[in-house]
């Protein structure tokens, strides 16, 4: 959940990372860039839906643009790290099933 929380904020108040997510995308031949969701609104429910499937739809680049810009931010190397830990995909994996 802190990972889906940080990845909206990082996106949302940097337009320097948000712009170069939609590179990213453009890059990889994505046709539309699927931006990180917030989930803490009242119904989190359907929200943490829509925010892991945003994440698993966009992972192949959310992944390559964190290691990229995780040399000049480490906010951006913290998340690479936890995007790329199995345990935590495992579980992000739980929740969508559940």
């Amino acid at each position: 959940m802190t990972l889906l929380i940080g990845l909206y904020y990082l996106y949302h108040k940097s337009p320097k990372q948000k712009k170069a997510l939609q590179r990213a995308f453009v890059m990889m031949d994505f046709k539309a860039s699927i931006m990180p969701t917030r989930i803490s609104w009242t119904r989190w429910l359907p929200h943490l839906d829509r925010s892991l499937s945003a994440f698993f739809k966009g992972y192949r680049v959310l992944v390559y643009q964190l290691q990229t810009s995780s040399h000049d931010n480490a906010k951006a190397e913290g998340f690479a790290k936890l995007t790329t830990d199995g345990f935590l995909i495992l579980y992000l994996l739980q929740l969508k099933v559940i």
